[in-house]
């Protein structure tokens, strides 16, 4: 699991203090362990310097499988504020010459900004303020978000909306790099040679390991090595009057055991793209899938055009509709206080729609949402039949969806062609840890919807 970070986390911000700093007390001992990590020790000492207090006095730099993390060095209580990162010392954007920040303005995001103020300390080296930091940063090799795949590796994932994502990402990145080009190069005593891997690596960098505070992304030294439980309750959060970032413990720890935060609610998908990792068993995954539109049925046009007209307010659930697909997420069904929930009510909808056949239905469900609050076919239709044939169609479509995902997991097991066995195995276990999850969701609502058709035949 990459120690990472988290611009797409949603960190929340916090004004004022009433946290203690925990002080490591003299009678106490780290616990001893191999794990230790000797090359942070001169990062740790720059940090405190750089930092001018006390950075963290629990909390020490070690291996795990997880690759660089943080543990803990004695007990920590819940509520406890196990480290604070001065502003100062976090790579931000305004920390960039203000000749280059003047040029870029208006050009690109915030990420692609904190990038280029990466790639000119990188570009520093020994004369860097952040040297000691820059070393502890992963390499390209060692990073494997899904903007890193070859062709090769992303047909694993074809099934997934992470194919295309990471397609477009990439493409997304180098128009980012064309527009910084022109600009870094104006100012090679700061850049040097300006090559699109080193930017697209200093922009892996920071989508996966920054946070987004009050102040905009920031790199944050230290902080950056806690790993993601999404269980937990800790996020980092940032203190405007001391203008520090903190971590507030959610639970207590004992000595040597690793300390967590949560990133986000995040899918599989999300960390694969964002972060390059995955979980064996994420609670958060979810899907999205893409709906063909029966553009050969007689009443196709009145259909669209009824859906465009009411369907109603954007749902969460909807990523896009065009003339001839739409596209929904779908999350795994739970349930709550007796009743299933997650199978979402605008696909349900749409399948009503798209499967009516006359054109007093639309018409039908058309004055239903007048009466209400605009929100086009969320109840069951009165024809009973009609219901479980639309409902049926959805049915179909889960089917064809949840065999392409048996296809794919199957092929991962049994591949033994010469590009499969270039894959790199952890990059292998993400796929699967992707396809696996998400195959879930679609099962547990196919399941659902299977049993509501059948409930309606039988009453």
């Amino acid at each position: 699991m990459a120690a990472g970070a988290r611009l797409a986390r949603g960190v929340a911000s916090r004004i004022g203090g009433g946290r203690r700093l925990l002080s490591r007390s003299a009678a106490s001992k780290p616990q001893a362990t191999t794990l230790k990590d000797h090359n942070c020790t001169a990062f740790l000492r720059w940090l405190q310097r750089k930092a001018g207090t006390q950075v963290s006095s629990v909390l020490d730099v070690a291996t795990s499988t997880f690759g660089r993390s943080l543990f803990a060095l004695e007990p920590i209580q819940e509520g406890d504020c196990i480290l604070g990162v001065p502003y100062g010392v976090q790579l931000t954007q305004d920390k960039l010459p203000q000749e280059v920040c003047m040029l870029l303005d208006n050009l690109v995001g915030d990420t692609a900004k904190v990038a280029v103020l990466l790639m000119m300390e990188q570009n520093l080296g020994h004369a860097s303020g952040w040297e000691p930091y820059i070393k502890s940063l992963p390499c390209k090799d060692q990073m494997h978000n899904v903007m890193f795949w070859d062709l090769n590796e992303l047909q694993m994932v074809r099934n997934s909306s992470v194919y295309n994502e990471a397609i477009e990402q990439r493409e997304q990145i180098k128009k980012e790099f064309s527009a910084v080009k022109p600009v870094l190069e104006y100012f090679p005593h700061l850049f040097g040679e300006v090559k699109w891997e080193d930017f697209m690596h200093a922009y892996a960098l920071v989508s996966s390991r920054a946070w987004r505070t009050a102040k905009g992304v920031s790199l944050i030294p230290f902080a950056d090595f806690l790993n993601h439980d999404g269980r937990s309750n800790s996020i980092l959060l940032y203190d405007e009057k001391k203008d520090v970032s903190e971590v507030i413990a959610d639970r207590n720890y004992a000595v040597g055991e690793q300390v967590m935060i949560r990133y986000g609610k995040y899918s599989n998908a999300v960390l694969a793209l964002n972060f390059g990792f995955t979980l064996s068993r994420n609670i958060y995954d979810q899907v999205q899938t893409w709906v063909d539109m029966p553009d050969e049925d007689l009443f196709y046009m009145e259909k669209l055009d009824t859906w465009l007209r009411h369907h109603g307010p954007k749902s969460e659930d909807m990523f896009s509709c065009n003339y001839t697909k739409a596209s929904f997420v779908i999350k795994e069904v739970k349930f709550c206080r007796g009743k299933a929930v997650g199978v979402p009510q605008i696909l349900r909808a749409f399948f009503r729609v798209f499967y009516a056949t006359s054109l007093e239905e639309l018409e039908e469900m058309s004055t239903e949402a007048a009466r209400g609050d605009g929100r086009l076919a969320r109840r069951p239709l009165e024809n009973r039949e009609r219901e479980i044939h639309a409902h049926s169609m959805l049915l179909l479509h889960l089917d064809n969806e949840i065999q392409g995902y048996f296809t794919a997991i199957e092929q991962l097991k049994i591949a033994n062609d010469s590009a499969s066995r270039s894959v790199q195995p952890f990059r292998k276990q993400m796929a699967k840890d992707l396809l696996v999850g998400e195959l879930r969701v679609l099962q547990s609502s196919r399941a659902w919807i299977a049993i509501y058709c059948e409930n309606l035949s039988i009453s």
